[in-house]
């Protein structure tokens, strides 16, 4: 139950309109489909590549640009889904990963909302 709450929350603050940009592994293939109005994943698509071996890739290719792993959730470990927080200075991004078939994995990614003080 705690796990759920914890995705929930960190699902919640996506999608804010913050300047994170990143370099997507060459093996990414953006899907065309879907909103790109910034309140939702800022892109997403597949990689032809099993689920380990996809979220490897994705895992050097931000280690390259900069960003840092800040937490890892396996929100379904049946259906091999999960979804990572990163960081870069004061930018974060979730990226969600889920198994398509043996040889191929989805991914999306967005940026959180800063969250203001009162």
């Amino acid at each position: 139950m705690k796990l759920s709450a914890t995705f929930l929350y960190v699902f919640c603050l996506a999608g804010a309109a913050v300047a994170a940009d990143i370099r997507l592994p060459a093996e990414a293939q953006l899907s065309v489909e879907g909103p790109a109005d910034g309140k939702t994943w800022r892109q997403f698509g597949t990689i032809p590549l099993a689920y380990t071996a996809a979220k490897k890739n994705f895992d050097l290719s931000l280690r390259k640009q900069g960003w840092i792993k800040l937490k890892t959730v396996e929100f379904d470990r049946i259906q091999w889904k999960s979804l990572e927080l990163w960081s870069k200075g004061k930018e974060r991004i979730l990226v969600q990963y889920w198994r398509e078939d043996t040889a191929l994995t989805g991914f999306a990614w967005g940026t959180l909302k800063e969250e203001k003080k009162s």
